[in-house]
């Protein structure tokens, strides 16, 4: 069986608008499901209930950051095929990458400084992601004023 492959011409900008506002909503439940989890905080520091919703939050936290890595790959792709700001994009995604390792070692380690760059790298995804979606935009507008 062949791989499927999708030319440039039928990828549009705005499938790449698409992609950038999915990360970018992917992203603002990550930054929330984050900020609960820190509020919250550890469940082992928790008893009975609040273990069990800090647990829930912390998991939902992590399974989201995987999703976000999905939603960063599409993004990249959708990017790439469509010849709109695919370096941003692939930049998007290596800051993804290292956020959600930044993640990983802050459950590790308890690093507030880990968890900074966490803070760090969502703040430099959603600015990448903003970026590429107005460079569809433009492309976009071009396109139909040609």
């Amino acid at each position: 069986m062949s791989a499927v492959h999708t030319s440039p011409a039928t990828v549009s900008p705005a499938a790449v608008v698409r992609r950038s506002r999915e990360a970018l909503s992917a992203l603002a439940v990550q930054f929330l499901l984050g900020m609960g989890a820190n509020l919250l905080g550890s469940p082992a520091e928790d008893d009975g209930a609040a273990r069990v919703f800090a647990s829930i939050v912390l998991g939902l936290h992590a399974l989201v950051g995987i999703g976000v890595i999905v939603v960063a790959v599409r993004a990249w792709l959708t990017a790439r095929r469509a010849d709109v700001a695919p370096r941003a994009a692939l930049w998007a995604f290596v800051v993804i990458l290292l956020t959600f390792l930044a993640g990983v070692g802050t459950m590790l380690t308890g690093s507030e400084w880990l968890s900074f760059l966490m803070s760090a790298g969502f703040v430099a995804a959603a600015a990448l992601y903003v970026v590429i979606g107005a460079r569809a935009l433009a492309q976009r507008s071009a396109a139909v004023a040609r």
